[in-house]
């Protein structure tokens, strides 16, 4: 357990250190003013910070205040949402306390069952229920640590991150955890969890969704608008939300029934002949979203706003001298503008052995045309690290130029029926091939912004799905 304790008075800051060492095995970091607080809370993970709120602004500084104090409770809440505070107070009067009472939560964060408060008051001169508290929330977490994972070398965990899974994997009533990764290019990571009871027993199969507070709040807002309007078996229950214990990061966890244990990319890599049969049910599944949903105008640029800002589209097309490209945007084209995953590349679709998808990672969920799951997952198997044509040689550069001439295209391809399935769904659902067309520059214009892109196959499939527009 790491205790952050902000205290300019160095009898006090002994007689915390020893009151502390008394209770429990913890390391205590002192930090005796504003500055050295926030530089601290800024870089390191703590586990409870105890705030004295009259602090000077520097350490050795005589000015000590409350507000400095204050400055101190804020930027924790903002740097570490997550992170319990005890403060230290002169006199249950003062008239701070009925302010920072309204941030008051009582919740279960360290998975124990027990709840407590996130903030808490201690009297200063008057602290012998401090050796309480703080043994009661070192042992819930000292705890933490019976939980065993096991995982690949594929996932790497902060400690904030190891934090969210064992508090998740004791609320479930579990002592072991087996990790695997399934997504999760950017600051965020998603995994699966299959949690073992002291019995030897499965207690649950999960999928977690691990990020910033704002990620997983947004994600968790994206499930409860969109995600639940779809059938049920087409996505994942939601099980909680665990938003205390690991500083700045939260997870929201997912149910996952039994058997679903590949990514549609591992079903299509061993060449199973039930790829059609996935895609065609998760192209029946999202129906929902589109249903319905009456054709609109829609300029070209509206559609590649949805995968990339006006600002870094017009650098990437400056940087590979797509001089016709502003001129392509403008054009109008009718389309359907609904709901879409947004990212659904074969990783983020999980499949049973019959066959039958499941949806996951909901973070990039909003309006868009309908065409945009179907083309982002063909071309993902072309650009996501884990896409079974991401180290193929297959398509080529001149083959990469016939995007439109579906059969001449598939010319070598070694997974036929993956993009043949991915292709049919987009006609299906698209008002019409410019549509496609329209979405698949978007999504190839969002790859050349990425440094480990293979341009020239992303700038050869550009120029086939512009003679695709061309053409109709």
């Amino acid at each position: 357990m790491r205790v952050l304790v902000v205290e300019d008075d160095l009898e006090f800051v002994s007689d915390l250190e020893k009151a502390i060492a008394s209770a429990v095995k913890a390391e205590v970091v002192v930090a005796h003013s504003r500055d050295s607080a926030l530089e601290r809370l800024t870089h390191e993970f703590f586990d409870l910070v105890v705030l004295d709120l009259k602090i000077p602004t520097t350490d050795g500084h005589l000015g000590a205040a409350t507000e400095h104090g204050l400055a101190v409770f804020t930027k924790t809440q903002q740097l570490s949402p997550g992170t319990p505070i005890c403060i230290l107070t002169g006199s249950p009067a003062e008239s701070f306390i009925p302010d920072l009472l309204r941030r008051q939560h009582h919740v279960d964060i360290w998975g124990d069952g027990v709840k407590v408060g996130v903030v808490q008051f201690l009297k200063k001169w008057d602290f012998k229920e401090f050796p309480g508290l703080i043994t009661s929330m070192a042992q819930a977490v000292h705890r933490l640590a019976d939980v065993e994972l096991s995982r690949t070398n594929e996932v790497d965990l902060s400690t904030a991150e190891d934090r969210l899974v064992r508090i998740f994997t004791r609320r479930r009533s579990g002592v072991h955890c087996a990790l695997t990764k399934l997504g999760g290019l950017s600051g965020s990571k998603v995994l699966r969890m299959t949690i073992t009871g002291s019995d030897g027993g499965i207690r649950d199969r999960a999928v977690a969704k691990l990020g910033t507070l704002q990620e997983i709040e947004a994600e968790a807002e994206r499930y409860d608008r969109h995600v639940t309007r779809l059938e049920p078996v087409a996505t994942p229950r939601r099980l909680e939300t665990i938003q205390f214990g690991a500083r700045d990061r939260a997870g929201v966890f997912y149910s996952l029934a039994e058997g679903y244990d590949m990514s549609l990319f591992e079903l299509v890599r061993e060449d199973n002949p039930i790829v059609p049969d996935a895609l065609a049910g998760l192209a029946h599944l999202l129906t929902k979203w589109s249903d319905g949903v009456p054709w609109q105008p829609k300029a070209i640029s509206d559609v590649r706003r949805r995968l990339l800002s006006d600002k870094s589209a017009r650098l990437v097309i400056d940087t590979y001298s797509l001089d016709w490209a502003t001129d392509f945007e403008a054009l109008s084209i009718h389309l359907r503008w609904c709901c879409t995953h947004g990212d659904l590349h074969g990783g983020n679709v999980l499949v049973n052995r019959l066959g039958a998808p499941a949806l996951i990672d909901y973070g990039d969920i909003a309006d868009g045309p309908p065409a945009l799951d179907p083309v982002t997952l063909e071309l993902s198997g072309i650009f996501h690290p884990d896409g079974v044509f991401y180290s193929s040689e297959w398509p080529s550069v001149e083959t990469a130029k016939k995007w439109g001439e579906l059969d001449a295209y598939l010319s070598g391809c070694p997974h036929r029926d993956f993009v043949r399935g991915c292709r049919a769904w987009a006609l299906d659902v698209a008002a019409g091939s410019r549509e496609i067309a329209a979405t698949a520059y978007s999504y190839l214009l969002r790859q050349l912004k990425y440094a480990d892109t293979n341009k020239d196959r992303a700038l050869a499939l550009i120029e086939g799905v512009r003679a695709y527009y061309q053409s109709t």
